[in-house]
């Protein structure tokens, strides 16, 4: 998929904007707060209804305006889409060749993104890392979103219910019901979390291993809070959840806090043996992410037939020349890439020549 042509209407400071990038690298240079990350979030607010930097959506508007407008045109093999977002307090209108979309408008996300908040997917707590796998990661699966939105609900509630426990408000039998409900979509998210990681891992390891220029093997496991160890069905792994929560209703009552299931799951990620998040550098960590955004362009590519649009936040400058090179390199050719910069000495003596370079200042993208 590449996006033909982007018009922009009061799209926080970028008032009236049209681009037509290329289909390979567009690099967007610029001081800070010009306005080159607002051109990314429209990019993304257009392919996936929702922005990557607020939950207020009121924010996107410019102050000095009653709405916002985003119109694309993006081109696939098999067709053209005309797509046009407004968004208005309290109010948004998705539109796709005239028709209105809600959720992913393209049917699917459509674009992978990198902004400089990503490290903590290495650096963060566990959230972050469940968190990327089930935006980013997840989508591979057709029923994963709605599993896990029904496993979530369903902690909730039973968390609720362990308080009440607690205080003496409710029989400790009522948890049977939801220790089954658990247990039924816990298994189908441990499931697909096998799975998905079994697709997921071989690219990435490769990936890395050519960005690090053999220099670095990067190892990802699954910290599951119960022994899921050589389970790969959900039926066994049902009953290993069913086994595990006995043992502990004690403590989840005390504590009014379900112990075990997905939501307290993690992620390993060892660079040659050793803990990313503890021991791995900006740099090298910057290179992790990249090894995961680039597989999964790849993947989509390989489960859907279309290349997503790829946007990278100014995320090269602490990259050193020889991964910058590899990087750009592995991106070549294949998919198109919008990318912001503070200073074009993070591409020098690069040899991309299909690039098209922007200048952004005060809410002016001139090319």
């Amino acid at each position: 998929m590449y996006l033909r042509r982007l018009e922009l209407i009061n799209f926080r400071n970028l008032n009236q904007q049209v681009v037509e990038p290329g289909i390979f690298f567009n690099i967007f240079m610029g001081s800070n707060a010009q306005g080159k990350t607002n051109l990314l979030e429209a990019i993304y607010f257009a392919c996936t209804g929702r922005s990557f930097r607020t939950a207020k959506e009121k924010e996107i508007i410019n102050r000095d305006c009653d709405y916002a407008c985003v119109k694309c045109l993006l081109e696939t093999e098999r067709r053209n889409i005309e797509l046009k977002a407004v968004l208005y307090p309290g109010k948004k209108n998705i539109n796709v060749n005239g028709v209105s979309a809600r959720g992913f408008p393209l049917g699917w996300p459509g674009v992978i993104l990198f902004t400089p908040d990503d490290l903590k997917i290495i650096k963060g707590p566990p959230q972050e890392r469940r968190r990327f796998f089930d935006l980013e990661v997840g989508p591979f699966h057709p029923g994963y979103s709605h599993y896990l939105s029904r496993y979530n609900k369903i902690i909730s509630q039973r968390n609720i219910l362990l308080k009440e426990i607690r205080e003496k408000k409710a029989k400790s039998e009522l948890l049977n019901a939801w220790n089954d409900q658990l247990c039924n979509y816990g298994s189908k998210i441990l499931s697909i979390r096998i799975q998905l990681l079994k697709k997921f891992y071989p690219q990435v390891k490769e990936l890395h291993r050519q960005l690090t220029g053999d220099k670095e093997k990067i190892d990802l496991y699954y910290l599951s809070s119960v022994n899921v160890t050589g389970l790969t069905t959900e039926e066994a792994i049902y009953r290993r959840l069913s086994e595990a929560l006995p043992q502990i209703r004690n403590e989840e009552i005390a504590r009014a806090q379900t112990l075990i299931g997905p939501h307290r799951d993690d992620f390993s990620i060892l660079i040659n043996g050793t803990d990313a998040r503890i021991y791995g550098s900006r740099g090298q960590v910057r290179t992790i992410i990249l090894s995961f955004k680039i597989s999964l362009v790849r993947l989509w590519f390989k489960e859907i037939n279309e290349y997503p649009v790829l946007l990278m936040d100014d995320v090269m400058f602490e990259l050193d020349k020889e991964r910058r090179h590899l990087i750009l390199k592995s991106m070549d050719g294949i998919v198109q890439t919008f990318i912001t910069a503070t200073s074009e000495q993070d591409f020098d003596g690069e040899p991309v020549l299909r690039k098209n370079i922007y200048r952004v200042a005060g809410g002016k993208i001139i090319d």
